[in-house]
This record gives C-alpha cells, structure tokens and sequence, in this order.
C-alpha cells in the first residue's frame, strides 16, 4: 500500500480575508503561430509559383522577339544586296544608253566670283 498524504490543515482564517478557487485551465497547445507559419509558407509557395510563371513568360516573349529580329535581319541582309546590285554602273549604263543617254566626252570647270557683278560670258567654243 501506498503512504498516505497528509492532509493540509487549512490555515487558520483571518477577519476579511477569503479563498478563491479559480477555474481549471486545461493547457491547449498554440494554434496561432502554426497556423501563421503554415499561411505564410503556403503565401511563399504560391509566390515563387507566380515569379517563376512570369520569368518563363517573359523568356517565351523574348524568344519570340529574337526570331523576329533574326528574320527581320535576314530581309534587311537582303535589301541590302539589292541595292548592291541596283546600283552597279555595270547594269546601269546599258539602260542609260536606251533611254538615250551618254557619258559625256569632255567637262568644263566654271568657277563664279560670288562677290562681284553678276557677269554672263561665253566661251569661244560655245554655241547657242
């Protein structure tokens, strides 16, 4: 058999002073800060969810513009050998010749004093 506990001896009272009995508190474990945590890991979550969505958004967005830019390149590659090609003499003069056109045989220098009278002369091999 097991000992017995002695028996507390109340404490003698005093004039106006009595004993409350306060209620039993059952110990419940703290919900709150769990609840919190689980709410900002699921926030995080979902957070790196939607950067990561949008990083590859904007990476599909920038493959898209790179291969415009590439194909745009490639006709400006293009044009550019077109005018290459438009602009040799070689293709030039034949079409100059057919429209009536000719390379002159020899040029004159005319030099005109800016500061002076206006003064018209001809040249002795001019005529008009």
């Amino acid at each position: 058999m097991t000992a017995a506990r002695p028996l507390r001896h109340p404490a003698p009272k005093q004039e106006g002073m009595r004993v409350l009995r306060g209620r039993k508190q059952l110990r419940r474990p703290a919900l709150a800060p769990w609840m919190m945590m689980v709410l900002i890991g699921v926030a995080a979550f979902l957070g790196l969810g939607f950067a990561r969505t949008s990083l590859d958004r904007s990476a599909f967005e920038l493959d898209r513009l790179d291969g415009a830019i590439a194909e745009q390149e490639a006709i400006n590659e293009q044009l550019r050998l077109e005018i290459a090609r438009m602009e040799n003499p070689a293709r030039i003069a034949p079409l100059a010749e057919e429209l009536g056109l000719m390379i002159p045989g020899d040029t004159r220098q005319l030099l005109v004093d800016l500061g002076g009278p206006a003064v018209a002369s001809v040249d002795e091999g001019d005529t008009q």
